[in-house]
């Protein structure tokens, strides 16, 4: 009997630990707890995008898609009959006018041939920087000038390559005249109103209308960056340059507009005090061509001799953006290949 007491108090105490073990066991899940949870977590690259248009004129004709079935297929158009020099030409195909898209091989501004002194044409070009602000140039490189051939008045002018017996041209042909009898004149087409507003809803219908009308801001592309690779137009001296003039007093109070150039489309929007591209406007160039010297009243040939006859000159262009955040002015653009 003390026997079997003993043990039935062990095996009572035993029953007691393990109650307790279990009570300590289950006391470690209780304690008061929290989680915070943060899903979906992206870093995602902004987008720098660059498309352009393109609107063509010449002797008084207008490059257009005139009708459904002409889509990029456009026609010389008359929109002013009586002003036209090249009545030959109406309805001819013709290049240099597309809408807006990313540039690709084939697209040309410029394709025009049997030019006399005093002609002269014009193309407007739209630049359209989507989402981020960014630095912008032109680049004219491949320039290829030629004699092509040597007709008689041509020999009997100036031309050091047409003025020896026989006349074999030179090998490349590099040696034309026709590139320095060539005359450019650009201009920010802005308007009436200063900066750029037209772009999905337009307020200055003369705003990209390719008709330099006196107050906008004017560029010589024939002092800026030409060397022997081609010239390099660096867009923000002039848009600099047009904020000054433009946008340093404006509205009932005169105040200065945005430094950034972002101001709603309104007034001076587009038009930046360092001379930036602003994301998501449209920036309208007028890019006027005459072969003898362009004046804003028109086209004199009178000083273009003989020994531009039969001469050609060809070029490719390029426009090139980069990003204008965390990039140091003067931006520094990287090396691009021809």
């Amino acid at each position: 009997m003390i026997t079997t007491t003993i043990n039935s108090k062990v095996l009572i105490s035993g029953a007691v630990i393990l109650a307790a073990a279990a009570l300590i066991i289950g006391a470690t899940f209780a304690f008061f707890s929290d989680t915070e949870t943060s899903q979906d977590n992206v870093l995602a690259a902004g987008a720098l995008d660059l498309k352009i248009d393109s609107e063509a004129h010449y002797a008084g004709l207008v490059c257009q898609d005139n009708t459904p079935d002409q889509v990029d297929n456009p026609i010389w158009v008359d929109d002013n009959p009586s002003s036209t020099t090249r009545p030959e030409l109406v309805e001819k195909p013709c290049v240099g006018t597309w809408v807006l898209k990313d540039l690709v091989e084939g697209d040309k501004f410029f394709y025009i041939e049997d030019l006399k002194p005093g002609d002269e044409g014009e193309n407007t070009i739209s630049m359209h920087v989507f989402n981020n602000d960014a630095w912008g140039r032109i680049r004219v490189f491949n320039i290829v000038d030629a004699d092509v051939n040597c007709t008689e008045p041509e020999s009997d002018a100036t031309d050091p390559e047409c003025n020896v017996v026989p006349t074999p041209l030179p090998s490349p042909d590099v040696d034309g005249e026709l590139s320095e009898n060539l005359d450019f004149f650009l201009w920010l087409d802005q308007g009436n109103v200063p900066g750029f507003q037209c772009f999905q809803t337009c307020d200055d219908p003369m705003e990209g209308d390719n008709i330099f009308n006196g107050i906008e801001t004017v560029t010589q592309a024939d002092v800026i960056g030409q060397d022997e690779s081609g010239i390099t137009l660096t867009l923000a001296p002039a848009l600099a340059e047009a904020y000054n003039e433009d946008c340093l007093a404006i509205g009932p109070t005169p105040t200065p507009a945005p430094a950034d150039g972002h101001n709603n489309y309104g007034i001076c929007h587009g038009l930046a005090s360092d001379g930036r591209l602003v994301g998501s406007a449209t920036y309208y160039i007028g890019v006027a061509w005459c072969l003898g010297e362009a004046t804003q009243n028109g086209c004199d040939g009178s000083g273009v001799g003989n020994e531009v006859q039969t001469d050609s000159v060809s070029a490719d262009i390029a426009f090139d953006i980069v990003q204008h955040r965390n990039n140091p002015t003067p931006p520094v653009f990287p090396t691009i290949a021809p």
